[in-house]
């Protein structure tokens, strides 16, 4: 009998042991919901990596199953429709790891910053401690609220995220009963990279579109991809108002921006669903590994025997594997010997 366990992620990179340590991801780190291993699913006949990522997110996606309507519309999606409302949901977070801030010059000349200095030195030594930031972010991220057709308002969807790539934070340190801070007028907008967190400035409820974010991400930091300059257009014939742009994206259109004679793309780009393009293209990536790894698996489980040896494990009689999501990436971990297998692409034995 073979197991899997399907989820969200080449080369597998083989490590002994340490399948325990998983202690988030970067697609969750709130609430905990990747420790371990989760649940195993059988290789029957028509049972595979592609339903097991299924069931996976299903399983373990927070979201409200007392809704019959929405329980009955997510049991309905394929893998791939799965994956993207997941992927959806969880990059509304922050993974917490350390961060150089970067303060742009229209940030640190605004007025609010100094009245709101003492919140937003503890925001920034949040970010540059790399500690978790979610008590700042919407309260809807708690669980995915995801949009049922037919259905409205669509507040499963951050359009500003999904199109600029750019963040709210609530400005406060007050610590609400819930674990979310206090929520009053100000915003800090930023822009959230691997190693640098780029604080554009301090907004408000309703500046999703204002032309100033692209400005100060335009002008400042141009080549950070926080933003894209479209090489070879001398500019648009027609600029888009901030109106116009409201509207383009409550449609789910992505827009261009002229700036001193360039003209730049926002870097989220928008699908026709409103999620971005990047979703998808995870969604592509990780099904085909888990088919790949699947079919090779079956064809020549012996292929694995050299890595298990390398790393002083005994190669199972009869191997039995579970998907897992960890904070490097998304791979298998083997039951019996706990070895786990990073499909991601980007890790070595």
């Amino acid at each position: 009998m073979k197991k899997f366990v399907g989820g969200w992620g080449g080369r597998p990179a083989i490590r002994a042991n340490d399948a325990d340590a998983s202690s988030g991801t970067t697609f969750a780190d709130r609430p905990r919901i990747y420790d371990n291993v989760f649940i195993i699913y059988e290789m029957e006949a028509g049972v595979g990596l592609k339903e097991s990522a299924c069931q996976w997110v299903l399983q373990n996606m927070p979201y409200d199953r007392s809704d019959a309507s929405l329980v009955m519309y997510l049991n309905g999606l394929d893998a791939h429709g799965l994956l993207v409302v997941y992927h959806n949901w969880m990059s509304r977070r922050v993974k917490p790891q350390p961060r150089i801030v970067a303060k742009s010059i229209a940030f640190q000349q605004n007025p609010l910053t100094a009245q709101r200095a003492n919140d937003l030195a503890q925001i920034i030594d949040d970010i540059e401690q790399g500690r978790d930031l979610t008590k700042y972010l919407s309260r809807d991220i708690v669980r995915a609220v995801v949009q049922v057709p037919g259905q409205s308002p669509r507040r499963d969807l951050d359009l500003m995220l999904n199109d600029w790539g750019v963040h709210h934070l609530h400005i406060s340190t007050q610590v609400e009963a819930d674990g979310f801070v206090r929520r009053d007028g100000p915003l800090l907008f930023a822009a959230f990279k691997p190693q640098i967190a780029y604080v554009i400035d301090i907004m408000k409820h309703g500046d999703w579109t204002r032309d100033h974010v692209l400005e100060v991400l335009a002008s400042e930091w141009p080549n950070k991809g926080v933003i894209h300059e479209v090489k070879g257009v001398l500019g648009l014939k027609n600029p888009i108002t901030e109106e116009q742009r409201a509207t383009l994206r409550r449609k789910h259109c992505n827009s261009a921006f002229e700036f001193r004679g360039k003209v730049f793309m926002p870097i989220g780009f928008m699908s026709a669903a409103g999620t971005t393009m990047a979703a998808g293209r995870g969604a592509d990536q990780l099904l085909d590994r888990l088919n790949v790894f699947e079919q090779e698996f079956i064809r020549s489980p012996e292929r694995l025997r050299a890595d298990f040896e390398r790393h002083g494990l005994a190669f199972p009689d009869k191997l039995e594997f579970e998907f897992a999501i960890r904070e490097d990436g998304y791979g298998v971990i083997e039951t019996k010997t706990r070895a786990w297998i990073n499909l991601t692409g980007n890790q070595h034995a």
